[in-house]
């Protein structure tokens, strides 16, 4: 029976880049260094506050461990960024299930809380192609990745590693220009070294709306201008699915689009989920009067014209890699033209891109694993990824 080792700390907010950026070194000597070392999951709990969950195979091997401390500078390299321990307490690990869950890990691949995602791997021992999976939500704090936890456990099944990530958003501090655009970029280069049995050569970036603008976006960084964020990536996508995406975000700006978040009483889209932190509405809301593009680039297509050629995919030079983009024909939140303009201007600079407009399909159903929008972007993954 297993003992977990469950310790909780603190670390000051200067000094989570180093801790996070120690705990690898750390983890490795351990594997090296002590018996019967079995796994270790760190949570944050708090902006401050951490828990370790460490796992051994036995009491022996946990006291033998504690005995030895930090005699490895590796481990001492981690330990000295912790300001201050909380409690330290040790239990035994009780299955409920015998042949446990499918994998699903949470990786930060920054310090900010919202530097994180969830990695899915299928059994067996890879090398897997990999989904990287960019959710929606008017790039706000409002709504996070739980929109497209379902494709992810489809394509899981489907054999696929599939990378379902966060990124700072509006209303969350480091959110908007250029951190929403760093962080993605920085979400996808961290497929490189994320796990042994994931394969960073074969790599798809899917996104739903404002996730759709994003992971086009992914698509196009390897023509970026060098300057710009996002620019020179070290993972480049051998494709990117748009799902209902915002891909024209000056005809956005013109629109206002978004500016209905402004209003508590506004109808949301039919199928639209819950907001997943509503703690951020009134900030939000007070941002959003006159559109989001304006809030995510810091300003209009008229004001900073630059930020707009740089981040909108229908101003972009043209994609390296196939793009697919499909909208719903019935989408009442983006529309549909956002796409097409997108479609319309790449293809006419000689990009690979393909258009799909469903007919009788709204916002939300092309995130519905059942959905024919969905297995048409399944069957175009799978054809890439062959």
């Amino acid at each position: 029976m297993s003992v977990i080792e469950m310790t909780t700390f603190r670390v000051r907010p200067d000094k989570v880049a180093d801790m996070l950026a120690a705990r690898p070194g750390m983890l490795a000597a351990f594997r090296e260094d002590r018996r019967g070392f079995v796994s270790a999951r760190l949570v944050r709990v708090g902006e401050d506050t951490w828990l370790d969950f460490v796992e051994w195979t036995d009491d022996a091997a946990w006291d033998e461990s504690r005995a030895k401390g930090a005699n490895r500078p590796e481990i001492g390299d981690f330990f000295a960024t912790i300001d201050t321990l909380v409690s330290a307490e040790r239990g035994a690990r009780y299955d409920d299930d015998a042949d446990g869950p499918r994998p699903v890990r949470t990786v930060a691949y920054g310090a900010h809380p919202s530097q994180v995602g969830e990695l899915y791997l299928p059994p067996g021992e890879g090398p897997f192609p990999v989904v990287v999976l960019v959710h929606g939500g008017f790039w706000t704090a409002l709504f996070d990745r739980r929109q497209v936890v379902g494709l992810a456990d489809d394509l899981v099944g489907l054999g696929y590693a599939v990378w379902n990530i966060e990124y700072r958003r509006i209303g969350e501090s480091g959110g908007g220009w250029p951190g929403t655009f760093l962080d993605v970029a920085a979400a996808v280069d961290a497929v490189a070294g994320i796990d042994p049995s994931v394969d960073a050569g074969k790599v798809i970036v899917v996104g739903h709306s404002a996730g759709g603008q994003l992971a086009t976006w992914a698509a196009h960084r390897s023509v970026l201008p060098p300057a710009a964020p996002g620019a020179n990536p070290r993972v480049k996508p051998i494709g990117a699915v748009s799902l209902a995406g915002v891909l024209d975000l000056v005809a956005a700006d013109t629109a206002k689009l978004g500016s209905s978040l402004a209003d508590p009483d506004a109808e949301p889209s039919a199928g639209a989920p819950e907001p997943s932190d509503p703690a951020v509405r009134p900030a939000v809301a007070a941002e959003v009067r006159d559109g989001v593009a304006r809030v995510l680039l810091s300003g209009s297509a008229a004001d900073v014209s630059d930020r707009y050629s740089q981040a909108s995919p229908a101003e972009l030079p043209p994609a390296e890699v196939p793009v697919l983009v499909i909208h719903g024909a019935d989408d009442e939140g983006v529309p549909p033209s956002y796409s097409r303009a997108y479609a319309d201007a790449q293809s006419a600079r000689g990009a690979d891109v393909r258009f799909v407009e469903v007919p009788e399909t709204t916002h939300f159903d092309v995130i519905d694993p059942a959905s024919p929008s969905w297995r048409l972007a399944r069957d175009w993954i799978q054809e890439r990824l062959a």
